[in-house]
């Protein structure tokens, strides 16, 4: 039963550990210019774009088409 119940609070921690991450870099987090106070509606649409149209950042970051392997093999320094 304490498996269980630890289980469960992991799983309830992650998302809302995410979703404070989210909120702090939204609304807490200082901005540079032109990205300031005044633009953090655009900021969140922003979060919202990368978090649902991944396909359109691909052009402005090719190794997002990649497999994560393919990102690293190419820097892998020999020991």
């Amino acid at each position: 039963m304490i498996i269980f119940l630890l289980c469960l609070v992991c799983l309830f921690i992650t998302p809302t550990i995410f979703g404070f991450l989210v909120i702090f870099h939204v609304f807490i987090r200082k901005k540079n210019e032109p990205a300031d106070k005044s633009n953090r509606v655009n900021h969140l649409r922003l979060v919202w774009f990368a978090l649902t149209r991944e396909e359109l950042f691909v052009p402005l970051f090719p190794w997002l088409k990649n497999d994560e392997y393919e990102n690293v093999k190419h820097h892998h320094i020999d020991v």
